[in-house]
């Protein structure tokens, strides 16, 4: 049999640009490395041309073995699924995703059903946030964080957005318990701020890159779930921070919560989805879920950042009318 018509060696290929090591690819598909480099040589051979860059390490594919990369590792999964298929043992998976509860609530608890219908294959289980420790203790599969770890060693880390977000309180409440003109003022009123497993509660606001006095609070309440700030926020009980504004972008719309302090947010939420890396070589069905999803999370999360910052731009002029009248 021919190379090219021999679906290990494409494998081998596959796995070695993402692995850019023979001796690894050897290991993942339980192969001498001298079999592995013969099938690479192999494919180069019958193709006329070189695949993988061996001058530097890791190894590097060139510009046509990226090509047929991209259409050889679907084709790889495919087959391998309809062999589990024909042995009538097609193998099922649940991926354990660690995301603020919330999160998945609003923007892609529907998604998963969806890649479910469409790779029937692959369930998903939405547990608690989590520290990478979990990761790397097999605790779970994927981390929805909101920041980057301190320490990166055998992790995967996709972002798939960055935004900040503004101080958001009711009109009733200003009404009620006055306003605030400066970070400092904070200290007359109530705080509703995010602490998690993951998330301490915002210190400090920023301003142009000046961050602010360190904040303090008349009164604080601490809760794990954005939708609880969101609740009291609505009910006039305190000024927040913490409340990602694509979770109350109607409610800025129309008005029953508005952006104060003008200029000044939180530290900018840095989104990313993150694999322990063993992993994420060894299981192409994770890290091909995980691709795609940071593709289409990436995507709708750009959108309503566009969306929220018009939106918020707007209440801060109907902010400003508020706190005249206040004034």
């Amino acid at each position: 049999m021919k190379n090219t018509q021999n679906i290990q060696a494409w494998e081998a290929l596959v796995l070695t640009v993402k692995t850019g090591n023979i001796s690894q690819t050897a290991l993942l598909m339980g192969l001498d490395i001298s079999k592995v480099s013969r099938l690479i040589a192999g494919l180069e051979e019958e193709l006329g041309y070189p695949l993988l860059i061996k001058t530097k390490r890791p190894f590097k594919p060139t510009k046509k073995c990226e090509a047929i990369v991209d259409v050889a590792d679907p084709l790889i999964k495919g087959f391998k699924q309809l062999e589990d298929y024909s042995k009538g043992v097609a193998k099922r998976s649940i991926f354990r995703i660690a995301s603020p509860i919330e999160i998945a609530q609003e923007f892609y608890s529907e998604k998963l059903i969806a890649y479910s219908r469409t790779h029937p294959q692959i369930n998903f289980e939405i547990v608690p946030e989590a520290e990478v420790e979990k990761l790397l203790t097999d605790e779970v599969d994927i981390i929805v964080a909101n920041k980057r770890p301190t320490d990166e060693s055998n992790l995967v880390i996709r972002p798939y957005m960055e935004t900040s977000t503004p101080v958001l309180c009711s009109p009733e409440y200003l009404r009620r318990y006055g306003v605030p003109k400066t970070p400092a003022d904070l200290s007359k009123h109530t705080g509703l701020l995010l602490k998690t497993a993951t998330h301490a509660p915002t210190r400090f606001l920023y301003f142009r890159g000046m961050e602010s006095e360190l904040l303090k609070w008349k009164t604080l309440f601490l809760t794990h779930d954005q939708l609880t700030i969101k609740r009291l926020l609505l009910n006039h009980q305190g000024i927040s921070p913490d409340l990602y504004f694509a979770h109350v972008l109607e409610e800025l719309k129309n008005g029953d919560l508005i952006p104060i302090l003008p200029g000044w947010e939180r530290k900018p939420w840095q989104m990313s989805l993150i694999t322990r890396q063993d992993k994420d070589i060894e299981n192409a069905e994770l890290r091909n879920f995980v691709l795609w999803w940071a593709r289409s999370e990436g995507a709708s999360a750009q959108e309503r950042v566009i969306k929220g910052r018009g939106i918020i731009e707007d209440a801060y002029k109907r902010a400003n009318d508020i706190i005249s009248e206040l004034d």
